[in-house]
C-alpha cells in the first residue's frame, strides 16, 4: 500500500527524528555514471561496498541496484543484514533524491515526504540531465517499502540541505536554499514556512554558507550538523588564506547568536577540515565527459569534510582521506560520544570524487515498532 497523505493537517502528527536515533534501515544505491565516477565506477563501487559492510554490522541496509547492473553485482551486495531492490535512478545520492522520512509514534506509522529533485539546480546549474528517474525514485521506493507517501514535488529540496535535532529545530544554509536553481520564485520567508509545514518543525536556523566550491551550492550536511540536541559540529580551518576560513567563521558567529527550538544556546564542536584536496590528472582521465553533465577536470577543488559522516543509534561512519586530520576527527567524535557510539573510520576518496561523501550516499528510515501501520487511515487516499 502506497497511500498518500493528502494535507498539511495530516503531517502535523509526525516528527522529523534526529539521525542519531535508532533506524529501521539505511538505504544506499550503487554508483554507475561514467561522467561522475571514474573507471566505470569500479573504484567507487568498492567504497560503497565498504560503507554497506560497516553499516550492516549495526542495522539493515537496503541496497538499491539499477537494472543496468548485472546479477554478479547483486551477489556481491547480498550479505547478512542487506536487502536488494532493483529500481531505476540517475545517480546514487540517496540523501538527496529519496524522501525525508518522518514518524508518528501515536498512530504507529512512517511517512516519506517526497520533495521535487532537479539534480541540484535544474537547467540553471544542475549537475546532470535528465533527472527524471531520480525524481521518481521516492515514489517507487516507498511503494516497495510499504511506507506512506506525502508528496510536495513542486518544492525542490534535497535531504543533504537540511539537518534536525529531532526536537523541532532545522539547520540549513542560505547559500543552498536561496540559490537560483531551486525555488527562485519563493522568498526566504516562504521557503521557511514550507519547511515548517512539510517537516513539522518549529524553528529554522539559516547558516550563511556551506563548504567552499561544494557543487551542491553549499549543503548543510558538509559544513554543520547536530551531534545531539543543543550541540552542533562545525567544519572549520585555521588557514586564514583559505576562502573557507571566512565562511566557517561567519557560520560560527551565526550559531553563537541563535537558540534552538527549545530556546537553548548551541554548543559548537569544531571539526577541523582535512588539507585542501584536488582532482588529480589520473582521476580526471578516468571520467567520461558528457555534455549533459558537469565537467570534472584536473585541478578541481574537492569539498572534503569530516562533517559528512553518517550515524545511527550506536555507530558513526566517519569519512577518511589519508590526511593527518583523519585521526583528529575520529578522536573528537569518540570523545564526544564516550563509547555510546562506535566511531567507524572508512576511507572515502572515491565517493568524494563524485561530489559528496558518506552522508550523501545514505538515507535513514526511522525505527518503528514491528507491525507499524501500512494501511491508509482517515485523511489518506
Amino acid at each position: 500500500m502506497n497511500s498518500i497523505l493528502k494535507d498539511y493537517e495530516t503531517i502535523s502528527s509526525f516528527v522529523f527524528p534526529f539521525e542519531g536515533e535508532r533506524h529501521l534501515c539505511t538505504i544506499i544505491a550503487l554508483p554507475y555514471r561514467e561522467d561522475t565516477w571514474r573507471e566505470h565506477a569500479a573504484p567507487a563501487l568498492e567504497e560503497f561496498l565498504n560503507v554497506v559492510k560497516a553499516i550492516s554490522a549495526y542495522e539493515m541496509v537496503v541496497v538499491i541496484i539499477d537494472p543496468r547492473f548485472d546479477a554478479s553485482v547483486c551477489t556481491r551486495f547480498q550479505m547478512k543484514n542487506t536487502h536488494i531492490l532493483r529500481l531505476k535512478y540517475d545517480d546514487s545520492w540517496m540523501r538527496d533524491s529519496l524522501p525525508v522520512f518522518l514518524k508518528d509514534e501515536v498512530n504507529k506509522r512512517l511517512v516519506g515526504v517526497d520533495f521535487g529533485f532537479n539534480a541540484w539546480g535544474g537547467d540553471f546549474d544542475g549537475l546532470y540531465k535528465p533527472w527524471d528517474d531520480d525524481n521518481n525514485l521516492g515514489k517507487y521506493t516507498l511503494l516497495e517499502l510499504m511506507i506512506h507517501r506525502y508528496a510536495d514535488k513542486d518544492f525542490i529540496l534535497e535531504g543533504g540541505s537540511i539537518h534536525t535535532d529531532g526536537q523541532g529545530t532545522l539547520l540549513t544554509t542560505e547559500e543552498c536554499l536561496l540559490s537560483e536553481g531551486r525555488n527562485k520564485n519563493m522568498s526566504k520567508e516562504e521557503i521557511e514556512e514550507r519547511l515548517k509545514k512539510d517537516l513539522n518543525v518549529s524553528k529554522v536556523l539559516w547558516l550563511p554558507y556551506g563548504i567552499y566550491n561544494d557543487e551542491t551550492n553549499g549543503h548543510v550536511d558538509n559544513i554543520c550538523c547536530f551531534l545531539a540536541p543543543g550541540v552542533v559540529a562545525l567544519a572549520t580551518t585555521d588557514d586564514k588564506n583559505d576562502p573557507q576560513y571566512e565562511r566557517s567563521m561567519k557560520d560560527k558567529e551565526y550559531l553563537e547568536s541563535v537558540t534552538d527550538a527549545n530556546g537553548n544556546k548551541l554548543t559548537i564542536v569544531e571539526l577541523p577540515l582535512p588539507k585542501v584536496q584536488y582532482l588529480t590528472k589520473e582521476e580526471a582521465d578516468g571520467i567520461v565527459a558528457d555534455e549533459d553533465a558537469v565537467q570534472r577536470q584536473e585541478g578541481r577543488r574537492l569539498a572534503a569534510s569530516y562533517v559528512n559522516f553518517y550515524m545511527g543509534e550506536d555507530f558513526l561512519i566517519c569519512p577518511q582521506f589519508n590526511d593527518e586530520k583523519d585521526a583528529v576527527a575520529v578522536k573528537i567524535l569518540s570523545d564526544f560520544y564516550k563509547n555510546t557510539k562506535a566511531i567507524v573510520p572508512v576511507y572515502s576518496r572515491e565517493i568524494l570524487l563524485g561530489g559528496g561523501n558518506i552522508h550523501c550516499i545514505t538515507k535513514q528510515v526511522p525505527f518503528m515498532e514491528p507491525g507499524y501501520d501500512i494501511e491508509p487511515k482517515e485523511g489518506d487516499k
